[in-house]
């Protein structure tokens, strides 16, 4: 079991997520919202290019729905994500710059959090994953 201090911030919680690059030994570290209801966990595309992926070049490209409307996006197969002390490889990630507004980074989304038991208790202010 992992288990993290509670970070709400306005709308959204708030979580640190290590993205491994492209050759499995770099990474950056970025904030993100945990987010119940993505269905795929997003990164921006510069920080997936940073890591070595070729957003130009993805797996797919797929259209998802967002606050400004549908966006066709591309999808890329992270080498991995690592979040509240757990990691899940082989992960296809979202590459999507959100806007400045939005406070984060990108999206923790059920393609990570299927791997888990999630408890989120707000009365404690913790965060576990086991």
């Amino acid at each position: 079991m992992q288990r993290i201090r509670l970070q709400p911030v306005s709308n959204f919680i708030l979580v640190s997520v290590k993205v491994i690059g492209i050759d499995g030994k770099s990474f950056r570290d970025i904030e993100v919202a945990l987010d119940t209801g993505a269905t795929t966990s997003s990164i921006p595309r510069y920080v997936a290019s940073a890591l070595g992926y070729n957003v130009s070049n993805p797996k797919r490209i797929e259209s998802v729905v967002t606050g400004s409307g549908v966006e066709e996006v591309p999808i890329i197969e992270g080498k991995g994500l690592t979040a509240i002390g757990q990691t899940v490889e082989n992960i296809e990630i979202i590459c999507h710059d959100l806007p400045v507004e939005a406070y984060v980074e990108g999206v923790l989304g059920l393609n990570f959090l299927m791997n888990f038991d999630l408890n989120i208790s707000f009365s404690k202010g913790t965060i576990e994953l086991t």
